[in-house]
């Protein structure tokens, strides 16, 4: 016969086998969609590692992967992704293309995907102004800010524009607000010094 202490220890720790199992398959999901462009390990910048500390503590600050392109901005986004799993961290995380959010933002615009990724725990805009910002996107953009800021929701963005003052005042000032971090990406496109 167990006692009762016997029985919560063997509860907590199937608990545990659970919650690993569960994470190791979060993490294969989310590894097997990577693209294999961005499967290549390194460290990541001391800003991006602050702001992950940050974010697993609770914080709602913002980051802005700021940079030429080929100098690592969208790699950092993925492993972002990959760490917080390895740390435990397992919600929704959506990593939005440039093309991608045009695509949802143009007309016929695609309000239930536009809302998805205004309340998902985390989003990152990837490449944001890569391409023309059409008003109607730059609208869109603000109003998806707007909502993860009032909710407290952290956003990434990575761009190559020099500072995010094309979304307007308003957009950036919510964007900052819980002392997003900023970190901007210098050097050689890696991949041309690949080719």
């Amino acid at each position: 016969m167990t006692t009762p202490e016997e029985r919560r220890q063997r509860h907590d720790a199937e608990q545990a086998t659970a919650r690993a199992e569960i994470l190791s398959q979060t993490l294969d999901r989310y590894l097997a969609r990577r693209p294999k462009a961005f499967t290549a390990d390194g460290p990541l910048r001391s800003e991006v590692l602050a702001w992950m500390d940050d974010f697993l503590d609770g914080a709602h600050a913002s980051l802005l992967l700021l940079g030429e392109p080929g100098t690592g901005k969208t790699w950092h986004l993925w492993k972002i992704g990959e760490l917080l799993i390895r740390r435990g961290w397992h919600k929704r995380y959506y990593i939005v293309s440039d093309f991608d959010f045009k695509l949802a933002a143009d007309r016929p615009v695609n309000h239930d995907r536009l809302r998805t990724w205004a309340e998902a725990p985390l989003i990152a805009l990837d490449d944001l102004g890569a391409s023309q910002l059409h008003p109607w996107t730059v609208d869109a953009i603000a109003q998806l800010i707007d909502a993860r800021w009032q909710n407290q929701l952290p956003t990434l963005i990575s761009t190559n524009l020099l500072t995010l003052e094309p979304l307007g005042a308003r957009t950036m000032s919510r964007f900052a607000d819980g002392g997003s971090i900023a970190a901007k990406f210098t050097g050689t496109d890696y991949r041309r010094t690949a080719a």
